[in-house]
């Protein structure tokens, strides 16, 4: 797939160079599309179907990819001082970004993970190995799950990572994992994005 990491021991430059290279740009704030005004027909007490889903929505605490044998604990993550996502601290665990979804909402829930480190292969080694029509299980801290079923697997140019899609406001309930892909260089990290999307399963 891609070159691992020479697993001799570097400078502790190198490793952040690592973390750094598995970021995909500076995510937009806005996690869900402006609704539309309401008309006359509509009333205020109503509620959508959506707006339902929302009122279960939960922070996801844990990730299991089944095909994979993936299990995996879930840390909260925000920006880093350029305004990227940040990733997540170890390399066994995967970060949510706080500024998207919270799982089984409508909208983007956004999880990065690490290809690799120093010392090998991490959380999301071999996510590039994933496929239409598999499942993604995401679960609460209280022990709420939900399934997702993977729709696209994408590999990018660093430079030309679409990240408006990637992190952008839907109407769907949707889940992005990135992780790095391509070849290793100390001076810029990986050269690819690896995004894999998926659909909330109803």
């Amino acid at each position: 797939m891609s070159s691992v990491v020479n697993k001799t021991l570097k400078s502790s430059l190198l490793l952040l160079l690592v973390l750094a290279g598995c970021q995909s740009g500076s995510p937009p704030d806005a996690t869900k599309p402006e609704k539309p005004k309401q008309t006359e027909t509509t009333t205020s007490s109503s509620s959508t179907p959506s707006e339902k889903v929302d009122e279960e929505a939960f922070i996801p605490t844990r990730i299991t990819i089944p095909t994979l044998d993936v299990k995996a604990n879930i840390e909260v993550v925000g920006k880093d001082k350029q305004g990227r996502m940040d990733v997540p601290k170890q390399t066994d665990q995967v970060a949510w970004y706080k500024y998207g979804a919270k799982a089984g909402q409508t909208g983007n829930v956004v999880l990065a993970g690490h290809l690799d480190d120093q010392e090998g292969p991490a959380v999301f080694y071999d996510l590039a190995k994933m496929k239409k029509g598999q499942r993604i299980e995401v679960t609460g801290k209280t022990g709420q799950q939900v399934s997702y079923v993977v729709t696209n697997v994408m590999s990018y140019p660093v430079d030309e990572a679409p990240v408006g899609s990637i992190f952008g406001a839907t109407v769907m309930n949707k889940l992005t994992l990135i992780s790095c892909i391509g070849t290793f260089s100390e001076s810029k990290g990986y050269d690819q994005r690896l995004v894999v999307t998926a659909e909330q399963d109803e």
